[in-house]
């Protein structure tokens, strides 16, 4: 258990794409990142970064169904002491748990995934929280291949999929499809949703210890509170903000959710040389961008999105964010 800490998406990226004859740098070309700062928390990647480097992959490799293989090659190892906990649970189910409740180990999440269950199955619907745009497709096939290979490896028995629901058109070949999901696939859908077996979860996990399970735990507590320590609060606002859009809170609500008192938030975040408010605004700012790139929403709908009444108002906004009109903004490429 030398290193505890679950690899972060990026690192991953990375590792499989040298697996693949590709340099750091060309992962990275076009983000504005460095390898040498990816540790930093001031430098992790923002979701426009994150589809640039998804961009750069598929365009390197050549392979249209590359979130599918990446999936694929996901390892439990690969989530450092929170893979270790989760091969000592007693049951998936108890690993599905556990995993959730430290979910913030994990630096950056692309989806938001929404739960719920019906006539014995579990329907898990992908909200495309970042509006990936022209590589959701990649997002949506690395995730469903990722919770397979994650889920067989915990049980050593078959994971399968009932059904697969899509919003985006059929891929012209869809044998990769057939071998990897190997259930009926509907695309053009209203929404993302992956169809499960919910009596799936008591499959027993291979490797139970109860002793093993309770000390990882403990440790995925330890890392937890580590890492909110050391994190920049600023950063830990804005991904709370990115992963439940639409939703704004007050200085005083975000400082409820961070279990702090106001004052406490003002006032390390003045450490941090940065307001609340700024960081509303910054937050914004990337997802009306987003939004206008890669969506077909309007205004309107955009600024009710963001949290404005007035169309009049987010133009204003927006205009003071960037110097830039929607029109300008939604004609551009990213």
């Amino acid at each position: 258990m030398r290193d505890l800490k679950p690899k972060s998406k990026i690192d991953f990226y990375l590792e499989r794409m040298q697996h693949r004859g590709f340099t750091v740098e060309q992962v990275l070309e076009g983000t504005g990142l460095r390898s040498d700062h990816l540790d930093d928390p001031h430098g992790r990647p923002r979701p426009p970064q994150y589809r640039q480097i998804i961009l750069n992959m598929l365009r390197l490799t050549g392979d249209p169904y590359l979130g599918i293989s990446l999936g694929q090659e996901f390892k439990i190892s690969d989530l450092g002491i929170l893979g270790y906990a989760a091969l000592s649970a007693p049951t998936l189910r108890a690993s599905r748990e556990l995993y959730d409740r430290f979910r913030d180990l994990n630096e950056q999440h692309l989806f938001v995934s929404r739960n719920h269950i019906a006539n014995g199955r579990w329907f898990s619907e992908i909200q495309d929280v970042h509006r990936l745009g022209d590589v959701l497709r990649f997002g949506i096939e690395e995730f469903v291949s990722q919770t397979i290979e994650l889920a067989s490896s915990l049980t050593n028995r078959a994971f399968p999929v009932l059904e697969l629901h899509l919003t985006y058109p059929q891929p012209p070949d869809i044998s990769r499809y057939i071998r990897r999901f190997n259930c009926p696939v509907y695309f053009n859908q209203p929404r993302n949703i992956v169809v499960f077996d919910i009596n799936l979860l008591q499959d027993p996990i291979s490797l139970a210890n109860d002793e093993v399970f309770k000390l990882c735990t403990r440790n995925c507590e330890l890392l937890a509170a580590n890492s909110r320590d050391r994190s920049v609060l600023a950063e830990s606002i804005r991904n709370h903000l990115m992963n439940n859009p639409g939703s704004f809170p007050t200085l005083e609500e975000m400082a409820r959710h961070l279990r702090m008192g106001a004052r406490t938030l003002r006032r390390r975040l003045v450490e941090e040389d940065i307001s609340y408010q700024r960081i509303l605004d910054q937050t914004r700012e990337d997802l009306a961008i987003q939004y206008l790139r890669h969506t077909a929403l309007t205004p309107k709908e955009i600024g009710f999105l963001l949290g404005y009444s007035s169309v009049s108002n987010f133009r204003r906004a927006f205009k003071g964010w960037t110097g830039k009109t929607l029109s300008d903004v939604r004609g551009q490429e990213a």
